[in-house]
C-alpha cells in the first residue's frame, strides 16, 4: 500500500514537473524575445535577487515539517502552528534585510527606478511563495502530493495566461511579475484550502521559546545547505548586475536557463537511485559500490553527447530559440564544457547524502561558493558575462573534485572500470561531434535542419557506444526499468 502510494505520488510529481518545465521553457523563450536585453536583464535580476532572501524565510523549516509531520502525525497541527508562527517572524525579518541590503547596493551602483519597481514587485512574489511552501509541506507529510502536482501545473498556466494578457495591455517586465503574483496568490490559496480539507490542518499561532529554539536547531543544517546551494545559483547574477549591467545579465541568463533546464535529467536519475543507495548503505557496501558505478556511467553516457552536441550546435540553438540574443551563444558553449561536471555532481552528492555525509556535502558547497564569489569578483570586471560563465564552470569542477575522494574512501569504486567505460563514452561522443560538425555544414539553418542533425547524432552515438562496448544490453534493460518506474 505504501509503495503504491509513493509510486503514485512520484508519477504525479514527475509528469507535472515535466509539463511545467516544458511550458516554463517555452514561456521564458517567448518572454526573452519580447523584452529585449535591458528589460530581460532587469527582470532576471529582480527575481534572482529577491529569491535569495527566501532562504531566511524558510530557514530549513519545510523539510523538517515534512519529515517530522510524517513521523508524528498526531502532533502535526501543533508542529504546523509552530512552524507557521516562526515563518511569519522570519518573513518580516527577511523583508527588512532584503530592502536594507538593496538600499546599500543602490549606494554602490544606483539602478534605474524601473528596476527598483521590479524588485519591489518580486518581493511580493516570495511572500506568497514561502507560505505556499509550508502548506505544501503538510500535504507532503500526509503523502497527498497529487494536489501539489495539480497546483504546480495550474500555476504555470496562469503565469502564461496573465503574462500574455499584460503583454497585450502594453505592460512589459512589470506585467510579467504581476502575472507571477496573481498565479502565486492562487497557488497559495489552493494549497491552503487543500491542506484544510485534505489534511484537516487549520491556521493557528503557537509560540513557545523552548520549542522555537528546538525547531531552529533541527532546521539549521537544512538551512545551511540551502543557503550555500541557493547562493551558488544566484550570486553570479547579482554580481554581474552590479559589476557589468542588465544586458550582460540577460545574455548570461539565457545560457544559464538552457543549461539548468537540462538538469532535469540527472535530477530524475537522482530521485530513482537515492532509495537504492540508502538501502545498500545499510545492507551491502558491495551493492552500494555497484549502484554508484552504474549511476556515474549512466550520467556520463547522457551528459557527454549533450555537452558535445550542444556546444557544436549552440549557434543554431540560440538562433532558433532566442534569435534576438546571439551573444548568448559563447556562454552556452562554455556552459556545455562544464555540463559533464555539473551532471557528475549528482551521483557524488547522492552517495554522500545516502551515507550520512550531508555535512561534508554542505562544506563542499560552502567552499565552492567562496571559489565562485572570488572568481566572479576578478573575472566579471574584465570579461563580463563570459567571466561569470567561466566561474560557474570552474565551480562545478571544484564540487566534483572535492566530492570524488570522499566517495572513493567510502566505497572504493573500481577506478579501472570507470576509466575504461568513461573513455569509451567520451570517444563515442567525440566521434558523434565530428559527424555533427560535418552535418552542420550542409543541413539547413531551420528547425527541420536541427532535428536532422539531432537524429544523425543519436544514431551515430548509439552505434559508437555499442562498437566501443560502452553500452551493454543489461544497461539498456536497467535504464528502461528506471524510466518505467518513473512514469508508471
Amino acid at each position: 500500500m505504501v509503495k503504491a502510494l509513493v509510486a503514485k505520488n512520484t508519477t504525479y510529481l514527475t509528469v507535472s514537473s515535466l509539463l511545467q518545465k516544458l511550458l516554463a521553457f517555452w514561456w521564458f523563450a517567448y518572454v526573452a524575445n519580447q523584452l529585449g536585453e535591458e528589460l530581460l536583464g532587469s527582470y532576471l535580476y529582480a527575481l534572482t535577487y529577491t529569491s535569495i532572501f527566501v532562504i531566511i524565510m524558510n530557514f530549513g523549516l519545510i523539510p523538517v515539517l515534512t519529515r517530522e509531520g510524517a513521523k508524528y502525525k498526531e502532533t502535526l497541527q501543533e508542529q504546523f502552528n509552530l512552524a507557521l508562527s516562526l515563518k511569519i517572524v522570519l518573513t518580516v525579518m527577511s523583508l527588512v534585510v532584503l530592502f536594507a541590503v538593496y538600499y546599500i547596493l543602490q549606494q554602490v551602483r544606483e539602478l534605474p527606478p524601473s528596476t527598483s519597481l521590479l524588485v519591489y514587485l518580486a518581493s511580493i512574489v516570495i511572500v506568497f511563495d514561502t507560505f505556499r511552501s509550508i502548506f505544501l509541506a503538510v500535504l507532503r507529510a500526509r503523502q497527498a502530493m497529487q494536489y501539489e502536482a495539480v497546483g504546480q501545473f495550474i500555476y504555470q498556466v496562469l503565469v502564461v495566461g496573465f503574462g500574455i494578457a499584460f503583454f497585450g495591455l502594453g505592460y512589459k517586465a512589470g506585467g510579467l511579475i504581476m502575472a507571477i503574483i496573481i498565479a502565486s496568490i492562487f497557488y497559495m490559496l489552493f494549497a491552503l484550502v487543500v491542506m484544510y480539507k485534505r489534511a484537516e490542518i487549520k491556521l493557528g499561532w503557537y509560540w513557545r521559546w523552548d520549542q522555537v529554539k528546538k525547531l531552529l536547531l533541527i532546521a539549521a543544517p537544512f538551512a545551511l545547505a540551502d543557503i550555500f546551494f541557493k547562493l551558488n545559483g544566484s550570486i553570479d547574477t547579482v554580481m554581474l548586475q552590479y559589476l557589468s549591467g542588465e544586458r550582460y545579465v540577460a545574455w548570461y541568463g539565457i545560457a544559464l536557463k538552457l543549461t539548468v533546464t537540462l538538469t532535469v535529467i540527472p535530477g530524475a536519475f537522482a530521485t530513482a537511485f537515492f532509495p537504492s543507495m540508502s538501502r545498500a548503505f545499510a545492507e551491502s557496501k558491495e551493492d552500494l559500490r555497484s549502484i554508484f558505478e552504474q549511476f556515474f556511467i549512466y550520467i556520463l553516457m547522457l551528459s557527454a553527447p549533450i555537452a558535445v552536441g550542444a556546444a557544436i550546435t549552440a549557434p543554431r540553438i540560440i538562433a532558433l530559440v532566442y534569435p534576438t540574443f546571439p551573444a548568448a551563444t559563447i556562454a552556452l558553449q562554455i556552459f556545455m564544457v562544464g555540463l559533464i561536471f555539473l551532471f557528475a555532481n549528482y551521483p557524488i552528492g547522492n552517495l554522500l547524502n545516502a551515507t550520512n555525509h550531508q555535512l561534508l556535502n554542505t562544506i563542499n558547497m560552502a567552499i565552492a561558493l567562496v571559489v565562485n564569489i572570488v572568481l566572479n569578483f576578478f573575472l566579471i570586471p574584465s570579461y563580463t558575462y563570459i567571466g561569470a560563465t567561466i566561474a560557474a564552470v570552474i565551480t562545478a569542477v571544484v564540487l566534483v573534485t572535492l566530492g570524488f575522494p570522499r566517495v572513493y574512501h567510502e566505497i572504493h569504486f573500481n577506478i579501472a572500470l570507470l576509466m575504461k567505460r568513461s573513455l569509451a563514452i567520451l570517444g563515442s561522443a567525440a566521434t558523434m561531434g565530428i559527424i555533427i560538425w560535418l552535418a552542420a555544414s550542409w543541413a539547413p539553418s531551420t528547425t527541420i535542419g536541427f532535428l536532422i542533425i539531432a537524429a544523425i547524432a543519436v544514431v551515430v552515438y548509439g552505434i559508437m557506444l555499442v562498437l566501443l562496448r560502452a553500452l551493454r544490453w543489461q544497461d539498456i534493460a536497467h535504464l528502461l526499468q528506471i524510466v518505467r518506474k518513473k512514469i508508471v
